[in-house]
């Protein structure tokens, strides 16, 4: 079946080539429905979460329609990540609206490069597109897929971008060498974890610490940006802010609070636009929250049912 897969996601290539980017989201937003009507444990993990960031604040109705929008703006993610790799820096420039680009240049000046951190979340690899076409120097450290010919295509994807690759399973050399020669490392750390337990969406909940260990060992700071999808097939990459590690002598207090820092500016982005991030990952499936949440057998009729497309 990862064969299968494999091939259908290189004519999924060959395709997207030759569309229009407008085609080509509609098409990625296809694909997103289709994902959830054949996976109906993802969409109950998406309205899980819901129930355990929002509570009360939000109807049935509202987690249903926000869920069901996730899973479509994760097909139209799939489709521009591949996109974008064949698109020419004229359309880039066309379709890319950059708040602060200024903080960029400036935050480099300190000679240490930076950790741009985002989420799941938008176009999040669109920006990549546009730094390194602004002639920025950029690597991502990213998680091999579970099938080694779909890790390889989409590292070729990103390479044609002029993105340069790091697996997690790679030493960290490779994270401390492009640091040092002023460079870019993008990490997307909204994913589950049991390195620390901070707080996000009012609960304490797992979370990666390699972000901040990498930040306190370099002195690097950690930029915060968004990229968010608006009407016309169009993205606004916005800067969000820059953070100094400013280390101690006390590494986990550091830790805890560059992490917490982390959570927090993730929540701002997502409150702000709650259908564009990934609800169906099992973000606090490490936390007590999410272990409480998931020993319950029963779940409302509504939300166990598969409702109609």
């Amino acid at each position: 079946m990862r064969r299968v897969g494999l091939w259908l996601l290189r004519g999924l290539v060959g395709l997207l080539r030759i569309l229009p980017l407008p085609a080509a989201l509609a098409l990625g937003r296809g694909i997103g429905s289709l994902m959830r009507l054949f996976s109906k444990k993802r969409y109950r993990v998406a309205l899980k979460n819901l129930r355990i960031a929002y509570g009360d604040a939000l109807t049935e109705a509202e987690r249903e329609r926000i869920a069901r929008e996730s899973f479509r703006q994760f097909g139209m993610f799939a489709v521009e990540t591949i996109k974008f790799a064949f698109l020419s820096q004229e359309e880039v420039e066309r379709r890319v609206r950059v708040t602060h680009p200024e903080a960029l240049q400036e935050v480099l000046k300190a000679g240490r490069g930076a950790l741009l951190i985002s989420g799941h979340f938008g176009g999040f690899e669109v920006a990549g597109r546009w730094l390194t076409g602004r002639g920025f120097e950029l690597y991502a450290l990213a998680r091999e897929a579970r099938d080694p010919g779909t890790t390889a295509l989409m590292t070729r994807m990103r390479e044609r971008c002029r993105i340069k690759v790091i697996t997690l399973r790679q030493s960290l050399k490779a994270v401390f060498g492009a640091l040092k020669r002023n460079a870019f490392v993008a990490i997307i750390c909204d994913q589950n974890a049991s390195d620390v337990f901070v707080p996000f969406f009012g609960h304490p909940t797992g979370t990666v610490d390699g972000p901040a260990r990498l930040a306190r060992r370099t002195n690097s700071p950690l930029v915060f940006f968004v990229t968010r999808r608006e009407a016309g097939s169009r993205y606004v990459i916005e800067y969000r802010g820059t953070f100094w590690p400013e280390p101690t002598e006390d590494e986990q207090a550091d830790v805890i609070r560059i992490m917490t820092e982390v959570n927090r500016q993730l929540e701002e982005m997502i409150r702000e636009k709650p259908e564009q991030w990934l609800w169906f990952h099992d973000r606090w499936k490490s936390s007590p929250v999410g272990r409480d949440d998931a020993d319950r057998a029963d779940l409302p009729a509504s939300e166990t049912q598969q409702p109609c497309p």
